[in-house]
């Protein structure tokens, strides 16, 4: 199997040696120290990484931007000062895939470049699923219908998600930044279907659909797949508690207007873990899932076409100070 090409923009010589040194065997590392340099070499030979130093002498983030408009799929690493307390927003400004403060470490950068490929990977996987589902839809009902081929991914794909998820939990509960799930479920969609003259093969026209709706909504950093019994998990790193719901309620409004679901609706459980609120509170990727789960039930015996989000408990919100600095 071929290695993965890296191109490094860096001015720094030593931090380009670094890097080629971390990644070595793993992958085919090439350093540029100049802008118009990497533009050149990703226009005449696009790699499939490109990691990008963010500095006072050299503008990686204006780099990522003409970069993204020549190689819309390039993985895109930004390299931010160690100081830089808003890399999260600076990368995701720039639609930079995955971000780095310094100083470097082997793991951290071995990290970055495994997860920005495979979510590369996942996200092309999807739209070649839709592209099937679309073909689909444009020709007749088999009869009889097929049953369904499972939940629209391989085993190797929902792996991948499971242990990026709780890398992601752990980095979260390291590192004190927010992490946020969300369980998405089609309300009453076996009474919908049991009304089409072809319900499985409606079925999968549904989960193509719902896959693609989410998918417009979320960020590159996301990540969505389809879950057991007919259900969707969104997982959102770096994303406080407000800014989930705010998420899920553009989901549940978005699936409302899917084409292949006509007048219905859909709710969402959700999740989320917010170090910076409670610093003593556990967290586990399985204990998401469940508070989750809770969650969407409670949305949906409620009615449904809601969200449901468990309220922060009072001992777990910052107390305000009577000292006042400005």
């Amino acid at each position: 199997m071929a290695q993965p090409r890296v191109l490094v923009a860096e001015p720094s010589a030593p931090i380009c040696n670094a890097i080629r040194k971390f990644l070595d065997g793993r992958a085919e590392v090439q350093a540029v120290h100049f802008l118009d340099e990497a533009v050149q070499l990703v226009r005449a030979k696009p790699p499939d990484v490109v990691i990008a130093s963010v500095s006072g002498t050299f503008d990686g983030e204006v780099l990522a931007v003409q970069l993204r408009k020549l190689v819309p799929d390039l993985c895109l690493v930004l390299l931010y000062p160690p100081d830089e307390d808003k890399s999260f927003d600076r990368a995701t400004a720039v639609n930079a895939d995955c971000f780095l403060n310094g100083p470097l470490k082997k793991h951290a950068v071995l990290n970055a470049v495994r997860a920005v490929l495979k979510l590369r990977e996942l996200r092309l996987r999807i739209i070649d699923l839709v592209a099937e589902v679309e073909k689909a839809r444009s020709q007749p009902p088999p009869s009889p219908a097929p049953k369904p081929r499972g939940p629209g991914v391989n085993t190797a794909d929902e792996s991948f998600f499971k242990k990026y998820m709780l890398l992601e939990v752990k980095r979260s509960k390291r590192y004190a930044y927010p992490v946020a799930l969300l369980l998405v479920s089609l309300d009453k969609l076996d009474e919908h279907l049991t009304k089409q003259s072809s319900p499985e093969f409606q079925r999968a026209a549904i989960r193509g659909e719902v896959m693609t709706a989410i998918s417009e909504l979320i960020r590159d950093i996301d990540v969505a797949m389809p879950f057991a019994d007919d259900k969707y998990l969104v997982f959102l790193p770096h994303t406080p508690r407000p800014g989930a719901v705010v998420v899920a309620e553009r989901v549940v409004k978005k699936l409302s207007a899917i084409p292949s679901f006509e007048k219905g609706t859909a709710s969402v459980g959700l999740a989320s873990f917010d170090p910076g609120i409670d610093p003593k509170a556990g967290v586990s990727f399985g204990a998401l899932v469940r508070e989750a789960s809770q969650a969407l039930k409670r949305a949906q015996g409620a009615g449904g076409n809601r969200v449901d989000a468990p309220e922060v408990p009072e001992s777990a919100k910052p107390k305000k100070s009577r000292i006042s600095m400005g």
